[in-house]
């Protein structure tokens, strides 16, 4: 249930904490005062849209907060929420409580869920499974054929299997569009020819995308074969073959360092080795230099196949390039081009058989939904016909039709509500025969009705019983309180049958302090509660009769609800 919600700086609430009880809350108040407003902190808390004028005046930010507490009836909701919360990295229920909370600034809003920041998606969804809001401009949606259609999957339970005929609706959509697609992909005659001189021109090629690299160094070096070839020669003549070459010099070095070694044998001898060891590197390196000389190639032809080579790699990089691999990816996308195309029949046949066996799975999730929906709408005609006989259509017939329509998302079939509201009158659509006094009865009618199945554990209903008054006053009031034995139920309400019946009961009013409008709303105990009913009966407590039909009310309520 909503334990407690706290309000400040949203529109004309300055400050406001208020602790909701179980049952039904009745909220009332002069006309201006201010009642919906409760209801739009409500909206916004669930992730309802910021509309202008939510800041009160001179405030930086509004903030709406609640404490929402499960368990009981409701402890399957619990386990299911705090399987959400624990997926979204979220802390989980305390004790069975939930906290939300949503600032707002000119600028945007924050939403929290037990103190972690959330995106306003998550608060809308959380929102959907804790309260359900009915206001009075709903009864226009009722005339709908799809918000009949979800009224009795509602009833029926099969929100599952409506939601398993939009994945397979979805499924045969995706299989059209491919078919489309693949119609549209057409390649002419002439143009299958030119992908085929291509991609074989790309084959012929026999590209690889490390091969440019290794022809270019192989042929940098073939073409200075000949100066490379005179540089190691007069490299390795001046070190080890030409007159007073590199080794007779270390040869001298060696005849003085050997002077050295005989006057100072530890110096002398180091020296010998490092010079010992330079005339072995430096005969190494000749050789190395001679075996180099050996493998330079000076043949004409292999240096031109080396050109020819580069040439048929530069001339595809720019016919299909600019790169070695855009050329490689260039010839993929063609042989899959030409796939496509020489398998065009076999792969529209493939997707024509897709899409069958995609129409045929829906069908049957169709078939499906309609033997559940047919089967349930007789009792869901029933159960409403019986409702709205107790809210004053005594020999009134409230019909639930199902009829066959175009398979889609929501299954194959179409709902129509009928309603005859006095006897001897035929069953007519509802939006041909409802007056607005008795749409505000047959909401009322149908949403206690989907009541008993709905698993949404607080109600809030927003002047849905407008347009009526007197007895059927007193029996909405009783559907109220019936309903709030399962439910926590908010009413706001101008009826004072249905304040009266409230178990809790709050006022809100409206009052200047300081050149400032300011809304607020409190609970009202015995003779205040008394004083509001006085108030919505159109009289004063000089009234013995208003009292006493005020005390008569109030004491009813008190036998319900002892």
């Amino acid at each position: 249930m909503l334990q407690a919600l706290h309000i400040k700086n949203l529109a004309l609430v300055v400050e406001l904490d208020v602790e909701f009880g179980d049952g039904l809350n009745t909220i009332t108040g002069e006309t201006g005062a201010g009642k919906s407003l409760i209801m739009g902190a409500v909206q916004l808390l669930l992730g309802g849209r910021v509309g202008p004028g939510v800041i009160r005046t001179g405030e930086k930010q509004c903030e709406v907060s609640a404490v929402i507490a499960l368990g009981g009836t409701f402890a399957g909701l619990a386990a299911r929420l705090d399987t959400m919360l624990e997926e979204s990295g979220l802390p989980p229920l305390e004790d069975g409580e939930l906290v939300l909370r949503r600032v707002v600034t000119p600028s945007g809003s924050r939403a929290y869920v037990n103190g972690a920041l959330v995106n306003n998606s998550l608060l809308r969804t959380i929102g959907t499974l804790l309260v359900d809001i009915h206001g009075p401009h709903e009864h226009q949606s009722l005339l709908s054929p799809r918000c009949q259609l979800d009224l009795l999957d509602a009833y029926a339970h099969l929100r599952e299997l409506v939601a398993e005929s939009a994945a397979r609706h979805a499924e045969l959509v995706a299989a059209q569009t491919t078919l489309d697609e693949a119609r549209a992909e057409t390649v002419l005659p002439e143009e299958a020819e030119l992908l085929r001189f291509q991609l074989r021109e790309i084959e012929d090629a026999n590209l690889d995308s490390d091969e440019e690299k290794e022809v270019v160094e192989r042929h940098r070096v073939a073409s200075h074969a000949q100066t490379l070839l005179e540089w190691t020669s007069q490299c390795r003549e001046g070190i080890l073959e030409a007159d007073e070459s590199v080794i007779d010099h270390l040869a001298q070095f060696v005849r003085l360092i050997a002077e050295i070694e005989q006057t100072d044998p530890e110096h002398g001898a180091s020296f010998r080795e490092q010079v010992e060891g330079a005339v072995s590197m430096l005969q190494e390196l000749a050789a190395d230099m001679a075996s180099y000389e050996d493998s330079i190639d000076l043949d004409p032809a292999a240096l031109q196949s080396m050109e020819e080579r580069m040439s048929v790699i530069q001339q595809m990089k720019r016919k299909y390039g600019p790169t070695v691999g855009d050329a490689l990816a260039t010839g993929e996308r063609i042989r899959t081009k030409l796939d496509v195309f020489e398998r065009r029949e076999e792969r529209l046949q493939e997707l024509g058989q897709a899409i069958d066996e995609a129409r045929r799975a829906h069908l049957a999730v169709c078939t499906r939904l309609s033997e559940a929906r047919r089967d349930q709408a007789g009792k869901l005609g029933k159960a409403i016909s019986d409702k709205l006989r107790h809210l004053g259509f005594r020999q009134g017939s409230f019909t639930v039709g199902v009829e066959d329509a175009e398979p889609s998302a929501t299954g194959a079939d179409r709902v129509e509500f009928g309603f005859a509201p006095n006897p001897g009158e035929p069953v007519l659509p509802l939006r041909q025969v409802a007056s607005s006094g008795e749409m505000a009865r047959v909401s009322l009618a149908i949403k206690t009705v989907l009541t008993d199945a709905d698993s949404v554990p607080i109600l809030i209903f927003d002047e849905v019983d407008a347009n009526i008054g007197g007895r059927v006053a007193v029996v909405v009031a009783d559907e109220l309180l019936r309903i709030g034995r399962r439910h926590q139920v908010v009413s706001i309400t101008h009826l004072p049958q249905i304040a009266a019946a409230g178990t809790t009961h709050f006022e809100v009013t409206k009052h200047v302090s300081g050149e400032r409008t300011i809304t607020d709303m409190r609970p009202l105990r015995d003779e205040e509660r008394e004083a509001e009913i006085i108030r919505m009966l159109g009289a004063n407590r000089s009234s013995e009769a208003a009292v006493g039909h005020a005390r008569e009310l109030l004491a009813n309520t008190t036998k319900q609800t002892g």
